[in-house]
């Protein structure tokens, strides 16, 4: 009989059958419905099997009968498993008390973290955080879920803008983003916004003054592109024309790239340091001497375990060194003069405002010359064309 989940629960023993014949013990076993199973013969004379627990006081007389003698080799199941706790409950006490001990302080708040918030936005927000229960020494079982504690502070704080709510381990951590309050802008004086250079208009955003141009308008460099006079004619006021106009214009640049130019390149030649941190102490314990190669890239790599959110000291890193050499590549003119036209875009940005876009680009022509590739691009751009003048009285 195959030994199943039934005899672990109510147990089983296994007994060692000794005599002239311990096949007849077996007979007598099966015809007192005794279930036996695991059957084996180590001797002659000798069987071992397994039988239930609780059939074993009619061993004694069935062995008495059969001329055997029984001995009991080893005990199976939770009644033993019982018994061998019970004689060490000191044991099985201190581990589950440190198991319990251990559940609870990793499921506790230790600390609560607030981060750019103002002095009286934390003082609010920890006052309102500890009315929902979430302070020092409180179980985090019984607290709401971060993202009810998150709508709950935002609503509550009326300075804040967004309170973002995250649990690390034990600490509770608040990310705060306060309102701010626009600051109000010194008047200034009157004047037009005029052109600071030739382009074709490409869009308009005027919040003061009098747009005296419109999109796909040509415009020359002083053009007056939003009046500050406004009102009727005659009696016309003046303010600071303010607004954005955007104009597109043509630029052209020349690019010099080498022909050839040297890449570090890996050469499949490595060697690896393994180590093992204490803290930020590493002590190596596999690979010693690094290869001295004449070019070489090193990258490192350590891990960061922890265990119910706190970080453990002892972690696993390696390091790798890569040998690399210096190779002379040699591009084609198409190859360069692509290249060419990205430098060309990342250089052309720096000289305009921070919301100028490239429309698109042409190759007007190209040339090896000395070494290089010159490349003549134009390049299409949208930029603010506008400029501040004042108004002059008389205007």
């Amino acid at each position: 009989m195959k030994n199943n989940w039934v005899h672990k629960v109510t147990g089983s023993v296994r007994v060692k059958v000794k005599g002239p014949y311990p096949e007849l013990f077996i007979n007598r076993c099966i015809h007192e419905n005794i279930r036996v199973w695991d059957i084996k013969y180590p001797g002659s004379d000798v069987l071992v099997c397994s039988i239930l627990l609780d059939e074993v006081p009619k061993l004694r007389g069935l062995a008495k009968r059969s001329n055997c003698k029984i001995s009991f080799l080893e005990r199976k199941g939770l009644p033993f498993l019982y018994k061998r706790m019970k004689r060490r409950s000191g044991l099985v006490i201190g581990a589950f008390l440190f198991f319990a001990l251990l559940f609870f302080l990793s499921n506790m708040v230790w600390d609560i973290e607030i981060e750019g918030a103002s002095p009286d936005v934390e003082h609010q927000l920890r006052q309102t955080v500890n009315e929902l229960g979430v302070k020092k020494g409180a179980f985090q079982f019984r607290l709401p879920k971060p993202e009810n504690i998150q709508s709950f502070v935002t609503d509550e704080i009326k300075d804040a803008t967004w309170i973002g709510v995250t649990v690390k381990g034990t600490t509770y951590h608040f990310q705060v983003v306060e309102k701010e309050l626009a600051e109000p802008k010194a008047a200034e004086s009157p004047g037009h916004l005029v052109a600071k250079r030739k382009a074709v208009i490409y869009d308009m955003f005027v919040e003061d003054g009098m747009p005296v141009v419109e999109p796909n308008q040509v415009v020359e460099k002083g053009q007056l592109l939003v009046s500050g006079l406004v009102g009727k004619e005659g009696e016309e006021q003046r303010i600071s024309a303010e607004g954005e106009v955007y104009g597109e214009f043509w630029y052209k640049a020349k690019v010099r790239l080498p022909v050839e130019r040297e890449i570090d390149t890996v050469t499949g030649e490595r060697y690896k340091m393994h180590k093992v941190y204490f803290g930020s102490f590493p002590l190596p314990f596999w690979g010693w001497n690094a290869p001295e190669y004449d070019e070489v890239k090193v990258e490192e790599y350590k891990t960061n375990w922890s265990i119910f959110g706190f970080d453990i000291p002892i972690n696993y890193g390696y390091k790798e060194y890569l040998e690399t050499e210096r190779a002379l590549v040699t591009g084609s003119e198409e190859e360069l003069t692509e290249v060419a036209v990205e430098k060309g875009k990342e250089k052309l940005l720096d000289r305009f405002t921070d919301n100028a876009e490239i429309m698109g680009e042409k190759v007007l022509h190209h040339e090896v010359e000395g070494g290089k590739v010159i490349v003549t691009i134009h390049y299409r751009i949208v930029d603010e064309i506008a400029e501040k003048q004042p108004i002059i009285q008389g205007d």
